[in-house]
């Protein structure tokens, strides 16, 4: 989506963002959580920004990876992180 994505009748506007909508559920519930999150950060203010941080994390804790993390941590045992890629 650019900066102009569609110019539309003023009738028709209603109809399209519905559309719009249903193109943007059929994405990952959590990753729409967290654009919207930035989306608003920055006229949000300091409540904006701990949203923000507040969602980013639960992008790890669902993970594989997060779940090794914790498990090894309950265990009290170093975590195996091996089969997970170092992305820079």
């Amino acid at each position: 989506m650019g900066l102009v994505n569609k110019v539309v009748a003023y009738d028709q506007l209603e109809a399209e963002g519905i559309a719009w909508a249903e193109q943007i559920l059929q994405h990952s519930p959590l990753a729409i959580r967290c654009l919207k999150s930035a989306f608003n950060a920055d006229v949000d203010g300091q409540q904006g920004l701990q949203e923000l941080a507040g969602n980013a994390p639960l992008l790890y804790y669902l993970t594989g990876e997060g779940e090794e993390g914790r498990k090894a941590w309950n265990e009290k045992r170093p975590p195996e992180f091996q089969d997970y890629p170092w992305l820079p």
